[in-house]
């Protein structure tokens, strides 16, 4: 058991090495990408926080009305329970709806914290930044 873990990891580190080694590759542009807002120069942690909970915040909406509209179908088609892909996504959807909210309460955590706990530094001027957007 402990082999085929040690195996697994050592694959998944020599794929990400790889993935490194080959920036300009779609799946690397793809495993690499940035998924989220930008930080914004001269802004602060806290109100980054705010737009990263802003943003699973739609992701929460977005999964709750694809779960709504998943029940509705349900409603009006019973027989769509027995089909493969309704279980499935009547198992994903509601995951989905659970992970965007615990990351937008976690978002909200960190930006209360960082308001009135402290630290609250702002987002230096960087080249990665200036490149990025």
């Amino acid at each position: 058991m402990e082999q085929s873990i040690l195996i697994f990891w050592i694959a998944v580190y020599g794929f990400i090495w790889i993935l490194r080694r080959n920036p300009k590759n779609v799946v690397s542009r793809a495993a690499f990408a940035w998924i989220g807002p930008r930080p914004i120069v001269s802004e602060t942690w806290a109100s980054f926080q705010l737009r990263w909970a802003s943003y699973s915040f739609g992701w929460l909406c977005q999964f709750a009305v694809a779960l709504s509209a998943l029940l509705v179908v349900a409603s009006y088609f019973p027989s769509a329970g027995e089909e493969a892909w309704f279980r499935v996504a009547l198992f994903a959807l509601p995951l989905g709806v659970g992970v965007a909210a615990l990351a937008m309460l976690g978002f909200l955590v960190k930006a209360g914290k960082a308001h009135w706990l402290g630290p609250n530094p702002t987002c230096p001027e960087s080249p990665s930044i200036k490149n990025a957007a």
